[in-house]
């Protein structure tokens, strides 16, 4: 129902840009636009996986339920609202929101990849 490739490379990437979001809040940054740009980057690959994953669903492969569904569109709006925190607040707080955010996107994909396993 979902891309393995593609779950593993948003997973990798989260956590590295979690790491890189760590070295942000280290020097005491706030996320400028390379970051931006790279967690959009993200953010696309996230809607690929929300996509494919829907698309096959109503294609009739499988049945994994509402909560996988639940799960692809939650996972979308996770990073948007972490960097609409951190860019409003402007603190080195509000860019370690910018981590929490990307671990949480980690562990949903990673949730995703369990509920398709289970169904």
């Amino acid at each position: 129902m979902v891309i393995d490739p593609l779950q593993t490379v948003l997973i990798v990437a989260s956590l590295v840009l979690a790491l890189v979001t760590g070295v942000y809040v280290a020097l005491d940054r706030s996320p400028d636009r390379v970051l931006v740009a790279l967690l959009a980057l993200l953010e696309a690959g996230l809607v690929v996986q929300a996509v494919v994953g829907i698309g096959q669903l109503i294609g009739g492969s499988g049945d994994p339920g509402i909560t996988f569904v639940g799960y692809l569109l939650a996972v979308l709006v996770i990073l948007p609202l972490g960097l609409l925190w951190s860019l409003g607040e402007r603190s080195r707080g509000a860019t370690a929101v910018l981590i929490v955010a990307l671990l949480t996107v980690a562990f949903l994909v990673l949730r995703l990849e369990q509920i398709h396993a289970a169904a």
